[in-house]
């Protein structure tokens, strides 16, 4: 049993180093229009998950009350809602790459859970305590971090806000996954929602950014990942970021509280800074930024554990 945790803990922590290692391999692609480069990577995600897909799908016809369920306006909406918003979440965060700091962009595209605290707020909804502290000192945190563009040459305003609208739109996201995954079959879940995104952001990219059908030049073409210049970049972030990161957090889930998971996930800026470091695509940040984040992301812990320990009392109701 000993043994299991151990690989258990070293799969989480290798997955948390894979997604976190995003950033940085999307800056060392910086020829690439942003939206373009957001869009390779879904295309080729959708490719390397079909075949999962077609398997998980044939399993799911199985089941006629799923079918039904798959069959239904309703739901396709909700795919398409769905990858709209994992469309924007990752067209804005890429861009914010190209326009802010590494740290800065991964501490502000990772505060979707101070931002569903604060949307519950304004909608009026019933918030533990704890979470509305959480959600005040994670603000607190981002405004001292913001500080930090006074006196690091590479943060911007309007890259650290960019990375901001990443973590609204990826809210989306969450609440259909939420609503849908309850009976719908992962992959049968994730790749029409990837097609979406890598779709939607194809478009934007052709409209924004300029982008081409053709193959002449490989660094404004829809199909540019294909090139030996980018196909080892866009497989990898495919490969591991994409799928076997996320992959491994799904797997763990299975023996480790989501709390466990959520806290690991605050470790992503650290430790993408740390491997953005290595590559030489971002500097050591300012104090401002190591303070701000810091108090950052003790808010979002505060807001996780609030959200822990309101699942727990709702489960200990039912269970009554």
């Amino acid at each position: 049993m000993t043994s299991q945790r151990v690989w258990l803990w070293l799969l989480l922590t290798f997955s948390i180093v894979s997604i976190s290692s995003a950033g940085a391999v999307f800056q060392l692609m910086e020829d690439v229009p942003p939206l373009l480069r957001a869009s390779w990577r879904f295309q080729l995600t959708a490719l390397l998950m079909a075949p999962v897909f077609f398997v998980q799908y044939r399993e799911m016809i199985k089941d006629k009350i799923a079918m039904k369920r798959f069959r239904l306006s309703e739901t396709r909406w909700i795919l398409f809602g769905s990858g709209i918003s994992l469309g924007l979440h990752m067209g804005a965060w890429v861009w914010s790459l190209d326009n802010t700091s590494l740290t800065h962009s991964l501490l502000f595209v990772t505060i979707h859970p101070l931002i569903i605290v604060f949307g519950a707020i304004l909608l009026k909804k019933y918030v533990p305590k704890k979470q509305v502290y959480g959600a005040s000192i994670g603000f607190i945190g981002g405004g001292i971090a913001l500080l930090g563009i006074s006196v690091e040459t590479d943060v911007t305003l309007l890259g650290d806000i960019a990375a901001i609208v990443g973590a609204c739109a990826v809210v989306g996201y969450f609440l259909a996954g939420r609503k849908l995954r309850q009976w719908m079959p992962v992959f049968v879940y994730i790749l029409p929602v990837t097609i979406i995104a890598g779709l939607f952001l194809a478009v934007m990219s052709i409209m924004l950014e300029g982008s081409v059908f053709s193959g002449s030049d490989e660094n404004i073409s829809l199909v540019g990942w294909m090139s030996s210049t980018w196909i080892f970049y866009v497989l990898y972030l495919a490969a591991f970021p994409g799928i076997v990161g996320h992959a491994g957090i799904s797997a763990v889930l299975r023996w480790f509280p989501p709390i466990i998971v959520s806290v690991a996930y605050l470790f992503e800026p650290l430790v993408g800074s740390f491997i953005g470091w290595a590559l030489g695509t971002t500097d050591i940040p300012s104090m401002w930024t190591w303070i701000g984040g810091t108090v950052l992301m003790m808010g979002t812990l505060l807001v996780i554990k609030g959200d822990e320990e309101l699942n727990t009392k709702e489960e200990g109701v039912f269970d009554g």
